[in-house]
């Protein structure tokens, strides 16, 4: 039985979520989502398939999106999914089923895992204490997860009465736009760290400064693993504390 996890991440969650899951799952094949490998179109040996992913603006990465439209599955495979979240999973889910019944087949199981924000544009930060308590609970929640995979459990997804109101939010969110308001400080020394861990290859060096080109997914890494702390985002992130996950290293999110 062949398994393969997709997985999305900016400031290391979904990889955290990942690793844990093959620990479990050893055979396991972790693919991450990102600009070199949107090239992947078939998956039609996996007998099981994950995806991971943030949910942001109250749905799915788009670079998750556009790969799951383009990805041709096992129609018999045991499909679920995985969000890390904020708040809550909004319409993500739906999103998932939706691209998969256009391929014949459907979303199995959705599951949900309450980990810390970085999107200060959407809302403060958590109290670090918060940080902390979703961090250290995360692999807990992962293990029962993974249990349910192992047998391949069903379940429905969640009726939301407020669907209508979530997808606009979500048709209002264009990161490729939304890059233009991010900045880098004078102490920026021109490393090349934000190019290195953008998982949309959206940034490059000019004048030995970041510039960003427009293909963004907001995903935040380039402020979060920043090692001088010289980029910002509007005035959101000023004298704001940066986040990544604390299990993993930035060589790992790097390109």
């Amino acid at each position: 039985m062949e398994t393969t996890i997709y997985y999305f991440t900016g400031t290391g969650n979904g990889l955290k979520i990942a690793k844990d899951i093959k620990e479990e799952l050893p055979k396991a094949k972790l693919i991450r989502i990102c600009k070199n490998n949107m090239k992947i179109r078939e998956d039609i040996s996996s007998d099981i398939i994950g995806f991971i992913f943030p949910v942001y603006y109250r749905g799915l990465p788009h670079m998750v999106r556009d790969f799951i439209e383009n990805l041709i599955v096992n129609d018999s495979a045991y499909i679920f999914g995985i969000a890390s979240y904020g708040s809550y999973e909004a319409i993500s889910f739906h999103q998932i089923d939706e691209i998969l019944k256009n391929k014949g087949t459907k979303l199995s199981a959705s599951f949900g895992i309450d980990m810390p924000g970085n999107m200060w544009f959407m809302y403060y930060p958590h109290p670090k204490s918060d940080f902390i308590e979703r961090i250290e609970n995360q692999k807990d929640k992962t293990i029962k997860i993974v249990e349910k995979i192992k047998n391949k459990e069903i379940n429905k997804l969640k009726t939301l009465e407020n669907y209508e109101e979530e997808l606009k939010i979500y048709e209002n969110f264009n990161p490729k736009e939304m890059d233009k308001d991010f900045w880098s400080k004078e102490i920026c020394n021109g490393c090349g760290t934000c190019i290195k861990v953008c998982p949309a290859s959206n940034i490059e060096l000019k004048d030995k400064r970041p510039k960003w080109r427009h293909e963004c997914e907001f995903c935040l890494a380039c402020i979060h693993w920043c090692p001088k702390e010289a980029i910002e985002f509007k005035k959101d992130s000023i004298n704001k504390e940066r986040y990544h996950n604390t299990y993993i290293k930035i060589k790992e999110v790097m390109r």
